[in-house]
């Protein structure tokens, strides 16, 4: 019966998706490219290798990107099947995995949107990246007896307590769950508290952790600060911050935003502000103080060529980036206070000294100017957050190696 009143609900707001789709199509035209995929229809074939296949669902970028080692792993094993909600996870997906690993937009949360999938792909198993939880999936999977893993999840207190508002439908789901594997012992608490089984959890860290091993190509540009994943009201706190320092110090500032659709009024921002400015993708203008990149795919590139790095979402209460990433790449990290989705993986940093945590454009100011005039004391932040990522490595294997282990080939 709760399944049914879930479900009846879903078909209710199916109107206000359709529309909040086409509403963010203005802004993003790829919204509306394969739009039938939320509906179950327009599936690419699976060009089948006589293999097991596997369902893995990614939401939007930052899950395709942290999820990407372990999909390749269980890619040598399985044909894959990607889905993600967003056409920043979409292109990306596109971009860094190969063609023989079938990418489309997942279907609304309807039962008969989700059997209608199934019953086109006929996964052996599905796997959900991080906080993905779906009640007519999950449902869905246990009717047909198709194993379901939860892999890398993460509940922070935040999302847990929303969760818990909907206990009363997500108890029966998580109990049927095949495995769950957590990022730290938080977020195990967490689940259990929600229903899922102790018998069937395990806390293994996280695979993001594991994203050294894979390769970049450093930006060749003049010394840059990078404001990265950024969101509004934190580019005009690094532009006044640079505005600053750039009467001591003769340095470039790039700056990444979370969505890159708003990349022309941040770049008008700058410009307004008496900065010489240009786009990413205007590669004839050579003459610039502040560059924004409008581009998705090269943040990796400025972290590996960047001389400090702020991680964004984290000066305004949006919850923060993945700063995993950075550090293993080998870039000094400015944060700010509002970490609550990533607050275990932040804490291993703060602990071991790694990042900086600012609460104000002041703050940001002299955190940029310290690491900008002491390039020891910048060296110093950068090795101790690759030895935060080096010690914590190792998630990837425990649960691509279960997953294979438990499908077979």
């Amino acid at each position: 019966m709760k399944l049914v009143i879930y479900n009846l609900l879903i078909l209710i707001l199916i109107p206000v998706f359709i529309f909040r789709i086409l509403f963010k199509s203005f802004s993003d035209s790829d919204y509306r490219k394969y739009f039938n995929n939320r509906f179950g229809y327009g599936l690419r074939s699976l060009e089948h290798k006589k293999r097991k296949i596997i369902w893995f669902h990614a939401v939007s970028l930052g899950e395709v990107i942290g999820s990407q080692l372990l999909i390749n792993k269980l890619a040598e094993h399985f044909d894959i099947v990607i889905t993600t909600s967003t056409p920043t996870g979409f292109r990306r997906a596109k971009e860094i995995f190969p063609e023989d690993i079938v990418i489309n937009y997942a279907p609304w949360d309807f039962i008969l949107f989700i059997n209608r999938f199934l019953g086109f792909y006929k996964p052996d198993a599905i796997l959900i990246f991080e906080t993905e939880i779906w009640p007519s999936m999950i449902s869905c999977a246990y009717s047909n007896s198709i194993p379901l893993y939860l892999v890398n999840g993460r509940l922070s207190h935040r999302s847990y307590k929303a969760y818990a508002l909907l206990s009363w439908l997500l108890k029966d789901s998580l109990k049927k769950i095949t495995y769950s594997f957590v990022q730290t012992s938080n977020h195990k608490e967490r689940f259990l508290k929600l229903g899922i089984k102790e018998s069937c959890i395990q806390e293994v860290g996280s695979v993001k952790f594991d994203i050294s091993s894979i390769n970049v190509n450093p930006v060749k540009n003049p010394p840059f600060i990078l404001g990265a994943s950024t969101h509004p009201g934190e580019e005009k706190k690094l532009l006044n911050a640079y505005l600053r320092l750039i009467s001591k110090i003769n340095l470039k500032l790039f700056i990444c935003p979370r969505h890159i659709e708003r990349a022309d009024d941040i770049a008008k921002q700058a410009t307004l502000m008496g900065l010489k400015t240009k786009l990413f993708s205007n590669k004839e203008l050579n003459d610039f103080d502040v560059c924004i990149i409008d581009n998705v795919g090269f943040l990796p590139n400025f972290y590996a060529s960047s001389l400090i790095s702020f991680v964004g979402g984290s000066l305004v209460p949006r919850g923060g980036h993945n700063l995993i990433e950075p550090a293993a790449l080998g870039s000094p990290i400015i944060i700010g206070p509002h970490t609550f989705n990533f607050e275990d993986i932040v804490r291993k940093f703060v602990n071991d000294d790694a990042c900086i945590i600012v609460n104000s454009e002041d703050e940001l100011f002299d955190a940029i100017e310290l690491l900008a005039q002491n390039s020891n004391i910048a060296n110093q932040y950068a090795s101790r957050a690759k030895k935060v990522v080096e010690k914590n490595k190792g998630s990837t294997e425990v649960q691509a190696s279960y997953i294979i282990n438990q499908l077979g080939e």
